[in-house]
């Protein structure tokens, strides 16, 4: 991933749109999670243009620690958590950085945010790899992915615009990102490279693509949005966006 960082980051922000709410339950879905464990270290790997750590207020957590390869991104986030003495951000990819990581917390980190990431590496294997050597020994890895087999995949099946809800889509084209998981595939990976599933699940139903529910924006209200995420968790194979709690085998 490291040489196309700049390309990613300008194509990523350049086609935000929807992807700005797709952010905003992504975090929540994390949030929950970190309320949940009360984590006293937090690696996130990859922040984007929007802070979790300015979301989370767990006044648990005394290290967080954002890996981030863009220079673009990594600049604005040392920028934005210059005055929280728990932050600090490393700019680099995620599998080169565990060294740093371990000489910030020898013990490892008690939770670790794999956020939209995995399906974006060439070598996911690897990147599982690094978030095991990032782990403390009791720790929890979240890992979050879109969902091949989501309502709105399905959908373009059965209008027959796609032959299989496994062909790339025009943004997975545009961002470069050469995998596709759905929760058997991803639940699967992560446990054939030594971590054990604690709980699955998924968030938001998407019934369009990402530029279509950007058209619709003006009848997507606060309680539709709200009923959209809740219903992702209800049905995750068919939401948006899945997701595993993984823990050391």
């Amino acid at each position: 991933m490291s040489e196309r960082r700049v390309p990613y980051e300008n194509a990523y922000m350049a086609d935000y749109g929807f992807e700005r709410d797709m952010v905003f339950a992504r975090q929540r879905t994390i949030v929950e999670l970190i309320d949940s464990l009360k984590p006293r270290s937090v690696v996130e790997l990859g922040c984007g243009d929007d802070l979790l750590v300015s979301k989370s207020h767990a006044g648990s957590i005394k290290q967080w620690i954002i890996i981030e390869p863009a220079e673009g991104f990594a600049a604005r986030a040392r920028e934005r958590v210059a005055s929280d003495p728990r932050c600090s951000v490393i700019e680099s990819i995620a599998e080169d950085a565990t060294a740093a990581v371990r000489a910030h917390l020898p013990g490892g980190a008690d939770l670790v945010v794999c956020s939209s990431l995995l399906h974006e590496v060439d070598a996911p294997a690897r990147l599982l790899g690094a978030c095991r050597a990032m782990l403390a020994p009791s720790g929890t890895c979240h890992i979050n992915v879109p969902n091949a087999l989501s309502f709105h995949r399905r959908l373009a099946r059965t209008m027959g615009l796609v032959r299989s809800e496994y062909e790339p889509s025009a943004r997975n084209l545009a961002l470069a990102q050469p995998s596709l998981f759905d929760r058997q595939s991803l639940r699967a990976l992560v446990e054939a490279n030594e971590l054990e599933v604690a709980n699955d699940g998924g968030y938001f139903v998407k019934p369009f693509t990402h530029v279509q529910m950007e058209l619709a924006r003006s009848i997507l209200t606060d309680k539709v949005l709200e009923g959209l995420w809740s219903l992702g968790r209800e049905l995750p194979d068919l939401a948006s966006e899945i997701f595993v709690n993984v823990k050391l085998q």
